[in-house]
């Protein structure tokens, strides 16, 4: 079972790639989770297939389709930003029952975690240059995985277990709304908007380092939203020194808004775990770390996680 997903990815990615073109007869899984990422060695292309997305998200395409868009108009801006392969056009490709896009090939400088200063001062400029990105996007959309995973009726959670994180959910997301309506309407500022474009997932393992430097990478969750989510992608982590992330960004932001999105950014992350948990046996561990710290005990969490 474990082994069937990336199998079947990397043979529907050469399959698909090879009728436009591009030889990936050797290929390499570069990684297996929300998708099995594939190098299609020996062409400078990299296959982003579908895997436990679609579970949680029906529309796949659309969220392939919307990441696409939005790193071409990033990339024209001069954003460092993965672009899509020229190899073939910047648009969601279909093969045996998957749904993948395909990315130009960028070669890692190495894995470190970067520094809080290069996070949050690129962090900024990226959500500078979205303010003018001229499509509309759904609001938080990747808030919707979680009440999509918990009514899956093949979860792994007890009755209990759902009932909790879905009471913490209606709890958390009913405090952003207030938050939100509160920064709205004290918002005169228009260069500083209190929702605008995201790349919806900016932690530090969606900046790569490359030989030419940092670059922003998979925005899958691209999405409207207030500059708090991108930010609690960092600031809710352990690894990282909160306050340094904060002073390089420079704007100001609503520490409660923040507070509440690291929450949330924490309970995104449980939901996850338990979805790779069903087909990654190695991650049940932390599944099971993650949501016993929102289940055991009569209140949820507070505090900073590991997004």
């Amino acid at each position: 079972m474990p082994d069937s997903v990336p199998a079947a990815a990397v043979r529907a990615a050469v399959k698909v790639a090879a009728g436009l073109g591009v030889s990936g007869f050797e290929p390499v899984v570069l990684a297996d989770g929300a998708n099995v990422i594939v190098h299609l060695r020996p062409s400078p292309v990299v296959a982003k297939v579908a895997a436990s997305t679609t579970a949680v998200r029906i529309e796949t395409d659309a969220w392939l389709q919307r990441e696409l868009n939005v790193v071409e108009f990033l990339a024209a801006a001069g954003v460092p930003v993965m672009t899509p392969s020229p190899e073939m056009p910047a648009t969601t490709y279909h093969g045996d029952g998957h749904v993948m896009s395909f990315w130009r090939y960028l070669r890692s400088a190495g894995g470190e975690v970067p520094p809080e200063a290069t996070i949050g001062s690129m962090l900024r400029d990226l959500h500078a240059t979205l303010r003018s990105y001229p499509g509309t996007l759904p609001v938080l959309a990747p808030l919707n995985d979680i009440p999509a995973f918990l009514a899956r009726p093949q979860s792994q959670l007890s009755a209990g277990e759902a009932g909790a994180l879905s009471a913490v959910y209606a709890r958390l997301t009913a405090e952003l709304d207030q938050t939100l309506d509160q920064t709205l309407d004290q918002t005169l500022d228009q260069s500083s908007p209190a929702v605008q474009v995201l790349h919806g997932d900016a932690g530090p393992g969606n900046l790569m380092n490359t030989d030419t430097g940092w670059v922003w990478h998979d925005f899958e969750d691209t999405c409207a939203g207030p500059v708090g989510w991108d930010l609690a992608a960092s600031t809710a982590s352990r690894r990282l020194d909160r306050s340094r992330v904060l002073a390089a960004y420079g704007a100001l932001v609503d520490p409660g808004q923040l507070a509440v999105c690291e929450q949330l950014r924490w309970l995104h992350l449980t939901i996850w775990y338990q979805l790779y948990a069903e087909r990654l046996p190695d991650l049940r561990p932390r599944a099971a770390q993650l949501l016993a710290r929102w289940t055991v005990g009569d209140n949820p969490p507070g505090g900073r996680t590991d997004p």
